[in-house]
């Protein structure tokens, strides 16, 4: 009689480079975000409500070295936020290599095989073999 042997998770739609990015509640998913893109998210909200109250000034001229000046702030800002983790990503994509849409994989569980949120991977199109 064969013997069972443990399966990887290579199959699974989950597995992104040996992690799984399937979270389970909203904790685990919000503890697994990039922080970087988090960073990046509460500053351009800042600058947006800065800028929108900007409407409020009578003045056209004001208005234009105030939205000046806050769009400056923001790129200072952003240019300060860091990540230690991060590697950047040469071409189309993610900036870092270890971005995951909105989550940090480094941050996400390790992939242990099949679990019981197994998900077979779905063959792309250009690797079926075409229907006569």
């Amino acid at each position: 009689m064969a013997e069972l042997q443990r399966l990887g998770g290579q199959n699974c739609a989950y597995y992104t480079r040996r992690r799984c990015t399937r979270t389970i509640s909203s904790e685990a998913s919000q503890a697994a975000r990039c922080t970087l893109l988090e960073q990046r998210r509460k500053v351009g909200a800042a600058t947006m409500d800065r800028l929108d109250r900007l409407k409020n000034l009578a003045d056209e001229a004001d208005r234009e070295v105030a939205r000046r000046h806050v769009i400056q702030k923001n790129l200072d800002q952003i240019t300060r936020l860091s990540c230690p983790r991060y590697v950047p990503k040469s071409g189309a994509g993610p900036l870092c290599q270890h971005q995951h849409l909105v989550a940090c994989l480094l941050l996400l569980p390790e992939c242990g095989g099949r679990c019981e949120h197994y998900m077979r991977r779905r063959e792309p199109p250009h690797k079926r073999e075409a229907k006569p």
